[in-house]
């Protein structure tokens, strides 16, 4: 099965120990790339926007899939300028995780990044956002009642919380 943004591939494999071979569907979906990105308030740019899984508005950070032949750090840079119109003036990788390899062979990267100006939002055709920000103790709150519930941003917050030991979940 193909669709946009993924595929369903079939494999087989040999099982340990000579027991034969076994058959795994895997959704084979391209990489992605997150950002945490902060003012020189100490604050978060957050987004709202509607996905499609879950049939609602989500609060996330910036992100989005790696293009083929972009690098992950490409993808970041290019996902917050796309989504919410900021420049960067610095950016590192905090962290990466595979999605869920039971079932996945994609992988998420996740960083952090200090903006700079505000600049013009190119949104893709299905996309409406809106950004804001949000005080570190604002976004612990929204995490912890449930009002973040995509996997890549709460964990995002995780790899964040090794850079800032101030942000304890």
């Amino acid at each position: 099965f193909k669709s946009p943004p993924f595929n369903v591939l079939n494999k087989i494999y040999s099982k340990p120990r000579d027991l034969g071979k076994a058959e795994a569907f895997i959704l084979d979906v391209p990489n992605w790339a997150n950002v945490i990105a902060k003012n020189d308030k100490n604050q978060i740019l957050l987004i709202k926007q509607f996905r499609f899984g879950t049939d609602s508005i989500e609060l996330e950070i910036p992100g989005g899939i790696i293009e083929p032949n972009e690098q992950p750090q490409e993808a970041a840079i290019r996902e917050l300028k796309e989504e919410t119109g900021y420049e960067i003036k610095s950016i590192r990788q905090i962290g990466m995780v595979a999605s869920n390899p039971a079932i996945m062979n994609n992988k998420c990267f996740t960083y952090l990044a200090e903006v700079g100006e505000k600049g013009e939002v190119a949104f893709d055709p299905n996309e409406i956002i809106v950004s804001f920000w949000a005080d570190l103790e604002k976004v612990k709150d929204y995490i912890k009642k449930g009002k973040m519930l995509n996997a890549y941003c709460v964990l995002a917050f995780l790899w964040y919380s090794f850079e800032d030991p101030d942000f304890c979940l």
